[in-house]
C-alpha cells in the first residue's frame, strides 16, 4: 500500500476513522428550500465511496429566529426533530462505505449576513459593519439572545446525534462565533467582550450546551482561524492561547485554517498562493497543545500529505476542492494510480459561483453536482463523431463520447493536443493546470474509441471525405491583434506565443504588456519568474484583471502588488514605436510609455469559420467552447459534457 501514514486508522476522540483524510466543509448550494436533497446526498456518497475517512458537512445553522441570515446560500437549519429524516438519509448513506460524518454546526452568521430583511436587522457581538455592505451595521445581541443562541446550539447538536452524525463540528471561523472570539469585531463591554476570557465565553458556553445534549464522550471538532490575514485581525499567538484554553475540554480535534472572508486568498487559496499555506502556522498550535489537528489550505497531493504526517506537522489532512474534481482520489492514491487523479486547478469557480447565489460547478469535472444522475449511459446507437479541435472542449467531448461507445475522430490542426491549456499551463505557479492538461491528454490517448489526428485541419472537404454521423466544432479562439501602426515591429510579441516559445534574449529588460486581463496579468507574473523586473501593464479599462472571477481576482491583485508589477489604466494603444508605445487617455491626450519589448494581450476572438461553413450542410452539428465566444475553461468543459450526453 502506498502512503501508509495517510491511510492508517486514527482517532478523533472516541471516533475511529479508517484513514487520516478529511473532506473539509465546502458548501455547494445544492439545497432546495434550505434542505438537503438527493443531489447533495449523492454528492457526499461519491466522496464516501471514493475513500474519505471523515466527511465534514457544509454550513448548517442551529436556528433562524434571532439570526436568519444568510438568505441566499441555502444553508440548512437544524432546529427541530422534523429535520432529522433529511439528515438521516445522509448519514446512513455515508456510513455504508465505512466513512464517518461530522456536522458543521454554526451558531449564527453575524456580519456575513446578506441583504437585510426589512423587519430583521442582522445581529452580531457588537454593532459592526456587514462585510459586503459596510454602510449597514449589525445590531448588538442582548445577553438574553446570546443565551437563546447557546440553547439552540446545544439542541441542534442533540438532534444531529439522533440523526446519526458521528461528531459535532463547532464552527467558529469567520461567522458569528469567530466574531465573538475576535477583538476586531467584538467591542462588547460586558462579560462577553474585552478580555480573551470574556471573548471565549460564547464558545465555551456553546461547547457546554453541546455536551449537555450529546454527552461527555461524543466527539467534538472545533474549527477556528489560525489568523485573520489582515491588519487588526487575530494573530497566531492569540489562536495558540485559545487552543490552550480548549485543551481541558476533551476536544477531539482542532480544524485549523488561515484567513477570513476579509482575506480570501488565505482561506480559499488560488494558484497565486503557495502550497500548504496554513501548515507552518498550524504546526505551532500542534506543538503547544495535546489536541489532534486537521490542517488544510492547498495541500497539493497525497505525497505532500504523507510527508506532513510523517514529519508530525499534522494529524489529519483536510481537503475539499480535490474531492470536487475527483471523489475517488484517495482510492487512486492508495493504489499508486496518481496519474489517474483529475487534479484541481485552483480556479475557485466552485466557490465563486456559490458567492453569487448559483449552484456550485467545476471547471474540470462536469459530473460534480450531477452525481444524482448516475453514470453516463452507454449509447444504443453508436455513431462516428468528428471533433474538430483538441483544446479543453474538444478533448472533453471526445473523452465522454468515447466512454459512451461512440467512435471519435479527434482532429487538431496543430501538432499538439491542448489548445489554450498549453499556454495557461506554462507558468510555474500554474502547475495544477499543467497536471490537468496531462490528465486530459491521457484520457483521449489511452481510449481505443478515440482516433487522434494531429496536424489535421478540418475543412468542408475533410468532412466530406470522412462522412461522420455528427460533427462537434471546437475550433476555439485566436489572439485579437489591434490594428495600430507598428504592430509588426520586431519589438512586439503576442503573449500567447511568448508563453510557449520564451527566449530570454528576445525579451528586453523594460517590458510593457498591452492588455491587463487574465492573460496579460499572468504573463506579467511569468516574466517575473524569468527574472524580469521592470514590467508595466497597460489597459484601456479603469482597472486591471476585470475579466477575472471575483475570488481569483482578489488573489491575483495581491500577487501583482507583491511582485511589484506596475499598472497604467484608462489608456488606449495608438501606436507602437521603437522606444515603446504611444497611448491616449480619456481626455484624448497622448503620451509615450518607454519599453524595450511590447507584449500584446488584448483578448481573444472566436474562430467560428468552420461551423458557419458546415451548419447548413450537416444534419447533426454542434459548436462548443470558445468558437461560440471566448470564455472560461468551465464553459468549454460544461458545454462539452452537455453535448456528449445528447449525441
Amino acid at each position: 500500500m502506498k502512503y501508509p501514514k495517510l491511510f492508517e486508522p486514527a482517532n478523533i476522540g472516541s471516533m475511529t476513522l479508517k484513514n487520516r483524510i478529511v473532506l473539509s466543509p465546502l458548501h455547494a448550494n445544492f439545497t432546495v428550500c434550505d434542505k438537503y436533497t438527493d443531489r447533495f446526498v449523492k454528492y457526499y456518497e461519491e466522496r464516501a465511496k471514493g475513500g474519505a475517512g471523515l466527511i465534514i458537512t457544509a454550513h448548517i445553522k442551529a436556528e433562524k429566529d434571532i439570526d436568519p441570515y444568510p438568505k441566499t446560500f441555502g444553508y440548512p437549519i437544524f432546529d427541530s426533530a422534523a429535520e432529522i429524516k433529511y439528515f438521516t438519509d445522509l448519514t446512513e448513506t455515508v456510513h455504508k462505505y465505512g466513512t464517518k460524518i461530522a456536522i458543521e454546526l454554526s451558531p449564527g452568521t453575524g456580519r456575513i449576513a446578506d441583504e437585510p430583511l426589512p423587519d430583521k436587522r442582522p445581529v452580531g457581538p457588537s454593532e459592526i459593519p456587514l462585510l459586503t455592505m459596510p454602510d449597514v451595521k449589525t445590531r448588538e445581541l442582548t445577553k438574553d439572545e446570546i443565551k437563546q443562541l447557546v440553547k439552540s446550539y446545544g439542541k441542534a447538536a442533540g438532534l444531529a446525534k439522533a440523526a446519526g452524525f458521528d461528531a459535532i463540528y463547532v464552527h467558529f471561523l469567520a461567522y458569528l462565533g469567530d466574531q465573538f472570539l475576535s477583538s476586531c469585531w467584538n467591542h462588547r463591554q460586558d462579560e462577553y467582550g474585552g478580555s480573551l476570557e470574556n471573548r471565549m465565553r460564547f464558545l465555551l458556553e456553546c461547547i457546554e450546551s453541546v455536551r449537555a445534549n450529546v454527552g461527555d464522550d461524543f466527539p467534538l471538532i472545533v474549527g477556528i482561524a489560525l489568523d485573520h490575514g489582515f491588519a487588526g485581525g487575530r494573530e497566531l499567538e492569540e489562536t495558540i492561547e485559545i487552543a490552550k484554553r480548549l485543551e481541558p475540554l476533551n476536544i477531539g480535534a482542532l480544524h485549523l485554517r488561515r484567513g477570513s472572508y476579509d482575506a480570501m486568498s488565505l482561506l480559499i487559496p488560488t494558484p497565486y498562493v503557495k502550497d500548504g499555506i496554513a501548515v507552518d502556522y498550524a504546526y505551532e498550535v500542534k506543538k503547544a497543545v495535546n489536541i489532534p489537528i486537521i490542517v488544510d489550505g492547498k495541500l497539493p497531493n497525497a505525497a505532500y500529505c504523507e510527508k506532513l504526517l510523517e514529519e508530525g506537522k499534522t494529524d489529519f489532512v483536510g481537503i475539499a476542492r480535490q474531492f470536487v474534481t475527483d471523489p475517488y482520489w484517495p482510492k487512486k492514491a492508495k493504489a499508486g494510480k496518481e496519474d489517474d487523479i483529475l487534479p484541481c486547478i485552483r480556479c475557485v469557480q466552485c466557490i465563486n459561483r456559490v458567492f453569487f447565489s448559483k449552484s456550485s460547478a467545476c471547471s474540470v469535472n462536469p459530473q460534480f453536482g450531477r452525481e444524482f444522475e448516475g453514470p453516463l449511459p452507454k449509447t444504443k446507437e453508436p455513431k462516428q463523431v468528428l471533433v474538430a479541435g483538441a483544446g479543453p472542449a474538444g478533448m472533453t467531448v471526445a473523452k465522454f463520447l468515447a466512454e459512451r461507445g461512440h467512435s471519435v475522430i479527434l482532429a487538431e490542426k496543430s501538432g499538439e493536443l491542448g489548445g489554450h491549456l498549453i499556454k495557461a499551463a506554462v507558468p510555474a505557479y500554474k502547475k495544477e493546470t499543467a497536471a490537468y492538461l496531462r490528465w486530459l491528454k491521457k484520457q483521449v490517448e489511452e481510449n481505443p474509441n478515440v482516433d487522434i489526428r494531429l496536424n489535421t485541419e478540418v475543412t468542408p472537404e475533410f468532412v466530406s471525405s470522412v462522412r461522420p454521423d455528427a460533427v462537434v466544432v471546437c475550433t476555439g479562439s485566436a489572439p485579437y491583434v489591434p490594428a495600430v501602426p507598428g504592430i509588426d515591429r520586431s519589438n512586439v510579441k503576442l503573449a500567447t506565443n511568448l508563453l510557449v516559445n520564451y527566449k530570454d534574449e528576445e525579451v528586453g529588460d523594460k517590458i510593457v504588456i498591452v492588455g491587463a486581463g487574465l492573460v496579460g496579468c499572468e504573463t506579467a507574473l511569468f516574466l517575473k519568474e524569468q527574472g524580469k523586473k521592470d514590467i508595466t501593464l497597460v489597459d484601456m479599462l479603469p482597472e486591471v484583471a476585470q475579466d477575472v472571477i471575483y475570488l481569483a481576482r482578489l488573489s491575483l491583485l495581491e500577487k501583482l502588488q507583491e511582485e511589484q508589477i506596475n499598472s497604467r489604466t484608462g489608456l488606449k494603444l495608438k501606436e507602437i514605436i521603437p522606444e515603446g508605445i504611444i497611448v491616449e487617455d480619456e481626455k484624448g491626450e497622448t503620451q509615450t510609455i518607454n519599453a524595450d519589448t511590447v507584449i500584446i494581450a488584448t483578448g481573444l476572438t472566436s474562430d467560428n469559420k468552420l461551423y458557419e461553413s458546415l451548419k447548413d450542410e450537416m444534419e447533426e452539428i454542434y459548436a462548443i467552447g470558445d468558437c461560440i465566444s471566448p470564455r472560461k475553461f468551465i464553459d468549454a468543459v460544461q458545454e462539452a459534457y452537455a453535448i456528449a450526453k445528447i449525441i
